[in-house]
């Protein structure tokens, strides 16, 4: 099992990545261009399957190995709430693989749509920001409680 040192460092780095991909895509969909709208569907295209992407693979590490197994090793009773974040790592993937497909085909001329996934991907944004800081906040519990146990 990796150390709560090892964990929290993991932590910092892996949320890093993911707080710059979230800060890039939040800028980008907030700025909708009324006029060459082309390179910046473009981007959006790019940006949301990288984001996807990588959210995607977040889940599965803290799932297979990750703080969420190192969460069960140390608390087996809280495999309940391990198993609520399991359930909502799976819906965040359909949300977000659904919303994928439909900037990937959307065309410089549907605006009101494009304003629509806009507003879904900042809602997909909120949605995974507070299962973060669920997760974050279970986590720093349990290796607190167990740091201290030791004492």
């Amino acid at each position: 099992m990796p150390s709560p040192s090892d964990i929290a460092r993991w932590i910092r780095e892996e949320h890093a990545k993911a707080f710059d991909l979230i800060a890039q895509l939040t800028e980008h969909v907030a700025a909708i261009p009324r006029t060459n709208i082309e390179p910046w569907l473009r981007e959006l295209k790019e940006e949301f399957e990288r984001f996807r992407a990588h959210m995607q693979q977040h889940f599965a590490l803290e799932e297979e190995g990750g703080y969420l197994t190192a969460v069960l090793q140390i608390r087996p009773a809280l495999q309940p709430e391990v198993d609520a974040f399991t359930v909502e790592h799976r819906q965040l993937s359909q949300i977000m693989t659904s919303v994928n497909a439909e900037v990937a085909g959307l065309e410089p001329s549907q605006t009101l749509h494009i304003r629509d996934v806009c507003a879904r991907i900042r809602n997909i944004i909120a949605m995974l920001e507070q299962h973060e800081d669920h997760e974050n906040n279970l986590v720093s519990h349990v290796f607190t409680q167990d740091v201290g146990s030791h004492d």
